[in-house]
Parts: C-alpha cells; sequence; structure tokens
C-alpha cells in the first residue's frame, strides 16, 4: 500500500468520525419518564406513629446528606413533612416541605419537587398565610404541565379545596374537590380520593347540603379501613359531628367526640385533643347538661391557647360564655372569658387587616412579577435561537478541532512509516514531499484555526498527560501551551483544579460524555468556565484518552450575580428592600434561635407624608423619603439591618441586643428629625413615629413585626413625633 492510499483511508476515516461525532452531538434527546410516585416507608409510618418517625429520622437524613444521596434526602423530608402534619407541627411541616423540595430540584425529580411545594404550601396555608400557599401550588401545576402524574394533580386540586374552604369560598372549594375526584376517576390513590370526600363533604355543609354531605362522609369512614392514617380518620369523625350539631343528633356527636379523644391519645396530637372535647362540650350543651358542657369546653379551651390556635380557641369562648351566662355562676368568671374574646377579636381582626395588606401588596407584586416573566420569555425566545445558532457552531468547532487533531496525530504517524520503510520511501520521494507539503499546510490551517477559537482545546490521554493545547489555552493560563505537553493535569494545573475535576475525568475515561460548569482564581480574579469532555476510543473500542473543550462563561455568571443582588436593593434608596429584609430577619431569628441572644426590631413611619406629597409632588417627596433613609443609617452601626418596606415605611434589625437598645436608637432618630431638612429651597419638618419590639426569647417573624406594628400604632395614637415600646 503507497502512501497516497494510506492518506486517502486516514482522510476518510476522519471525516467520516466528524460526521459521527456531529451526529451523535445532535442526537441527545431527553427521554426522561415519570411512571410514579416514590414514599419512603417512613412517610406511611408516620401516620401512625409520628413521634417514633420523628426520632428516627436525623441520623437517617445526616447519612444521606453524607452519601449525596438526594433523592433519599428528598423522600426523608417528605417523611418528615407528613409526621409533622399528623401532630399539627406547621413551621416543622413547612421547612421539611422546602427541603424535600431543594433535595428533589438536585436529585432531579420532578414529582418529588411538586410534592415537596404542596407540603410546604398546606403548612403555609394553616399558618394563615394565603398568598405565598397560592403561589408555592403554581409553582407545583407549572412543573406537571412537563410531566403531567395524575394523583400530584389531584392533590393540587385538594390543596385548591382546602384554600378555598379556609377563605370561606364553600361552592369554590366543593368545585375544587369534585374536580379532583374526576382526576382520580381511573386510579385509587385512597389517601388523596378520602380527602376530597372529606373536603367535599365540609363545603356542601357549609352549603346547608346537609344530607349530602352526611352521605358522602359514610362513604369516606368506609374507605378508611383499607389504609392506616388514624389522623384523617379523626378528621372525618370531627365533620360527621359538626353536621350532627346542626341536627342536634347527640349520640352521633358523643359517639364522633370519643373516637376523635381515642384517635388523638394514639397520634399525641394536642389539636386533636382539643376538638373532640370541644365536640364532647358542644354535645353536652345539646343535652343542657351544662356544667359537663363547660368542663369539657373549658379543656379545650385550654388546649387551644397552649398551642396558640387562637380562631379555635374563640369558637369555644362563644360556646362557653353562652352556656355560663344566665346561670349562678362568678360574675367575675364570665367577665374575664368575655374580656379574653374581646382581646381575641381584635388581634384576629388585625391580624386579618394586614394579611388583606400584605396580600393586596402581593398581588401588585406578583402582577409585576408577572410582566417582568413575559419579558423574560420573549428574551428568552431570542436566546434560544442564539443558542440553536451557537451550538451548530460549537458542533462545527468541535468537530474541526477533533479534525485537527486527528490530522496532527496522522503526521507522527507518516513520519513513523518514513522511518521504517525509508528504502521504500525513497521510491516515492516526489510524491511524498508533495504529500508532504500538502499535510504540513492543512496542520498550518487547522492549528491557525484552533488556535483562534476563543475556548480551551486540549487532548489528554489515558495516563492524563496533554497530548495537544491550543493558543487559547496559554492565553487564559499565562504560559506556553507547548509547556503542557507530556505533563500530566496534576502536574500542570496543581492539586486544587484537579481535586474540583478529578471525578469528571473518571466518568470520561470510562467513556462518558462529560458536561459541568465550575469557578476557580485566575490571577486573582473569578473565573467560571463550562467544560465538555469527549472520550476517544481506540480501533478495540477501548477509551484512549478524551478531548477537552472548556469555555469562559464569567460575564454571564458575573451578570446573574448582580441581578440576584439588584432585586434585593431598594431602587431609590439604595438600601434593603422588602425580600432582603424578610430574608434576613429569617436568618437572624435563626440565629439568635441559636444563641439565645435577644433582637430588637424599629417600625418607623414619617409623619404626615402624604400631605408633603399632595403639597409637593413626587419628586420633593422622594427627596424626603432619601434624607430620611440617610439619617436612619446615620443613627445605627454597620452590622444593623435598616430596610424600606414600602412608600415611607421603614425598619431597622437590631440582633444581640438588650432591652434598653431600641429606646436608645429611637431617641437618637428622633434628635436627628429635629435638623431642618431644605429641598429645592424649601424649608420642610420631618419627624417620624417609631414602634420598637424587643424580644428575649426568639419569636417567629410574624410576632416580632406585630409586637413592632402595635407599638407603632401606640405611638402615631401618642401624637406622632414619638415612640413607644413592645416587650415580650
Amino acid at each position: 500500500m503507497n502512501v497516497y492510499s494510506s492518506i486517502k483511508h486516514l482522510v476518510i476515516i476522519v471525516l467520516i468520525a466528524g460526521f459521527l461525532l456531529t451526529t451523535k452531538a445532535a442526537a441527545t434527546p431527553d427521554s426522561t419518564k415519570i411512571t410514579e410516585v416514590s414514599r419512603h416507608p417512613l412517610e406511611i409510618k408516620a401516620l401512625t406513629d409520628p413521634k417514633g418517625v420523628l426520632k428516627v429520622l436525623p441520623n437517617k437524613i445526616q447519612n444521606a446528606k453524607a452519601s449525596n444521596n438526594h433523592k433519599e434526602l428528598a423522600l426523608l423530608y417528605l417523611a418528615e413533612a407528613n409526621a409533622c402534619r399528623v401532630i399539627a407541627d406547621w413551621k416543622c411541616q413547612s421547612t421539611s416541605g422546602a427541603n424535600a423540595h431543594l433535595a428533589a430540584q438536585a436529585a432531579k425529580l420532578p414529582e418529588l419537587q411538586v410534592r415537596g411545594l404542596i407540603a410546604e404550601s398546606r403548612a403555609i396555608m394553616a399558618m394563615q398565610d394565603f398568598t405565598q400557599s397560592e403561589d408555592l401550588l403554581g409553582d407545583a401545576e407549572r412543573i406537571l404541565e412537563s410531566y403531567p402524574i395524575p394523583e400530584l394533580s389531584a392533590d393540587i386540586y385538594l390543596a385548591y379545596s382546602s384554600l378555598s374552604y379556609t377563605l370561606g369560598k364553600n361552592a369554590l372549594a366543593a368545585e375544587y374537590a369534585t374536580r379532583g375526584l374526576n382526576v382520580l376517576s381511573q386510579f385509587e390513590a385512597l389517601p388523596i380520593r378520602i380527602r376530597l370526600l372529606r373536603n367535599q363533604a365540609r363545603a356542601l355543609a357549609q352549603l346547608d347540603k346537609t344530607v349530602e354531605a352526611g352521605s358522602i362522609l359514610k362513604n369516606a369512614l368506609i374507605l378508611t379501613e383499607s389504609i392506616q392514617d388514624p389522623k384523617l380518620s379523626a378528621e372525618l369523625y370531627i365533620e360527621i359531628a359538626r353536621i350532627a350539631n346542626t341536627r342536634n343528633d347527640i349520640p352521633t356527636q358523643i359517639e364522633s367526640g370519643n373516637k376523635i379523644l381515642t384517635l388523638s391519645n394514639s397520634l399525641k396530637n394536642s389539636q386533636l385533643t382539643g376538638l373532640g372535647y370541644e365536640v364532647l362540650g358542644l354535645a353536652a350543651l345539646n343535652q343542657k347538661d351544662n356544667a359537663r358542657a363547660e368542663t369539657l369546653l373549658y379543656s379545650a379551651k385550654k388546649t387551644f391557647q397552649s398551642l396558640k390556635l387562637y380562631r379555635d380557641e374563640r369558637r369555644v369562648l362563644r360556646s362557653l360564655i353562652t352556656s355560663m351566662v344566665g346561670r349562678d355562676k362568678p360574675q367575675i368568671e364570665i367577665e374575664n372569658l368575655t374580656k379574653r374574646l374581646v382581646e381575641l377579636g381584635w388581634s384576629l381582626e388585625s391580624d386579618d387587616r394586614k394579611l388583606a395588606a400584605d396580600d393586596f401588596d402581593a398581588r401588585l407584586k406578583y402582577a409585576q412579577q408577572k410582566f417582568d416573566v413575559k419579558k423574560l420569555k420573549l428574551n428568552e425566545s431570542l436566546n434560544n435561537e442564539r443558542e440553536a445558532a451557537e451550538k451548530v457552531e460549537r458542533r462545527f468547532i468541535t468537530t474541526v478541532a477533533v479534525l485537527s487533531i486527528v490530522l496532527l496525530t496522522i503526521l507522527g504517524i507518516l513520519s513513523l512509516l518514513q522511518r521504517r520503510n525509508n528504502k521504500q520511501l525513497k521510491l516515492v520521494i516526489a510524491q511524498l514531499h508533495d504529500a508532504e507539503r500538502a499535510l504540513n499546510a492543512s496542520e498550518s490551517r487547522m492549528r491557525a484555526i484552533t488556535d483562534n477559537i476563543p475556548a480551551i482545546i486540549a487532548q489528554i490521554d489515558k495516563d492524563q498527560r496533554y497530548v495537544f493545547a491550543n493558543a487559547y489555552t496559554g492565553k487564559v493560563l499565562g504560559l506556553d501551551p507547548q509547556l503542557l505537553i507530556g505533563k500530566t493535569l496534576r502536574e500542570a494545573r496543581g492539586e486544587d483544579h484537579y481535586i474540583e475535576v478529578q471525578s469528571y475525568i473518571e466518568d470520561v475515561l470510562q467513556g462518558k460524555r462529560v458536561r459541568f460548569e465550575r469557578s476557580s482564581l485566575l490571577a486573582g480574579k473569578p473565573y467560571y468556565y463550562q467544560s465538555n469532555y469527549m472520550p476517544e476510543f481506540d480501533e478495540n473500542q477501548n477509551v484512549k484518552g478524551f478531548l477537552a473543550l472548556t469555555y469562559d462563561i464569567t460575564a454571564l455568571k458575573l451578570a446573574e450575580a448582580n441581578l440576584d443582588r439588584l432585586t434585593r436593593i431598594d431602587s431609590l434608596t439604595g438600601i434593603a428592600n422588602r425580600r432582603h429584609f424578610d430574608e434576613q430577619l429569617a436568618t437572624a431569628l435563626a440565629r439568635s434561635r441559636r444563641q439565645e441572644h435577644g433582637i430588637t426590631l424599629l417600625y418607623l413611619d414619617i409623619d404626615n407624608f402624604k400631605i408633603i406629597n399632595d403639597n409637593h409632588g413626587h419628586l420633593v417627596g422622594d427627596s424626603v423619603i432619601m434624607a430620611f433613609s440617610e439619617r436612619v443609617q446615620s443613627c445605627v452601626r454597620e452590622v444593623d439591618l435598616v430596610a424600606r418596606l414600602g412608600g415611607d415605611e421603614f425598619v431597622v434589625l437590631i440582633e444581640n441586643s438588650l432591652p434598653e437598645t431600641g429606646e436608645i436608637i429611637a431617641n437618637k432618630l428622633l434628635a436627628s428629625m429635629q435638623q431642618v431638612l431644605i429641598i429645592n429651597e424649601m424649608t420642610l419638618p420631618l419627624s417620624a413615629s417609631i414602634g420598637v419590639a424587643y424580644c428575649c426569647k426568639t419569636p417567629d417573624a410574624k410576632t416580632i413585626m406585630n409586637l413592632a406594628d402595635q407599638a407603632l400604632y401606640l405611638a402615631k395614637a401618642a401624637g406622632r413625633n414619638t415612640y413607644r415600646v413592645k416587650l415580650s
């Protein structure tokens, strides 16, 4: 076989390899398909032994984290959320659901992401945050659009039904329950089916369709015989008892109340215990046994009060006072109960007003976000088109790079043939000179191409040594690329970099294509990159090395980080906005809880700001807000957080504080406001009302915000330009 024949065959092989490489890169469809909903055995056990499950979960969660088993971790967090639900620990359920969602994202398991979102949404709904609960359900629905699972779709309808019922929209609650049952028409899914029947029945009962509701609940109870879920059974008996109360069906009330107490004792669920006492108390009232009724209702009241279930406590108080009025009871006892009822009414009414205001603000923000999302989708469409073109270009570049490297290898082979067959080559010296000139020209062209591609292109053998590196490699690393040839990756790039990419190298040497993103420091600056490792095979299909193509994505990553920062800054004042404040408050409360330190929150409101806006316009109003922000910042430490919640409302968050810290800062703030404020040659009055909340035992975010809000209300009521303090 002569030299020209060798060249011809090798070039044909290279072209075929390049075509196959390009075709393979373009044909990698996503075949992900979800066939069933996964559940951990502990999630089922939590229905009957929630306390036992919560005891064994921490070690199992720690082991799953240590082994990076994200699927197992997501399933364990869902089991924890279910155990917390059974014992009515809503904060625990919310945290576990959020953790399950994050772990499922890492595991790339959409069905577990949806279940985590639903669990978190239900817990937040129980804590009266309906807007966030609805947003989480919307996120779950968007995932199911790409990965439809009937059981989870029915579960979302169940959550919407519960949300509608809580908001008093009974017809809508019944409609959502019916939709969920229709989705499950061809699936058993008993736990979700029973809950949908429960929701349908209690909504119909509120619509005065008690006969139909009672029939549905009986069917649901029959279905519970096939599963072990004591809490769900108790919830059905609660609804049966409520319908029986409207009909004055005392035997059914007593039977249901006793079964609720039995189930609550087995689950150690205090909320169910309180509901059981309430059911039996109302039955005693219907029997005219006021003494027994009052004893049971007192027990229910104490249980709800200890759990901070104030709406349930208010409901029981009404029944208790109704029983006591007109009987020979101490007047002071009735007065105390009445006073407590009024206090609960004011407190819950205040909470409802605040929730309504927060809900309105949230919906305005949500509308703005929807508009922003539309803009982003348009940009995303354009970016997708660009990316598609770039993918074709990158495949072409990859093919050209592979061809250039293979042709360089051909040169080495021909050189070896020349040395081994010197006598034979003399006969075709003229032809060889022509071939060499052609190959040299080809090599120059290929190296010129690879050297001018704005990406690191390298060929590495199975011993992890550099065989080829283009000029851009040297430009990025700051050295001559020829110095890399023959060195191992560990020697050339250092131990730290090698450890970061070691697992990917092991995968590609096993014959897998690898793509990943990492970051490092080059010349003291952050460098973000995306690498593609493609295995090379010999004639026996054994891996002989791999090709490495690395792209610089630093500008993109820095732009993403800057965008994230801007979403947490108030555009007018440059200080933290509500989103950043909410995040920092949650972090500060968690830190305070661990370290057992006090925490102080100041709630500030510019006095008569609306008058300034109305009289002088919004530009002057904005100048007043900026001046106010600067004065507030000058009165606190750099470590203290100053945030603008919106309009003329500001907050100051102080960690590791003493009881008197808030008053000291409030006095400094009031003093700073005495300075004359001059805007556009106008002298304007500037004062503030300040609410100070201090908690020595760490509360939740809602509690400390309510304390500060109450203190601010008192300051305004005292004539403004002053402060008031609430301690907890």
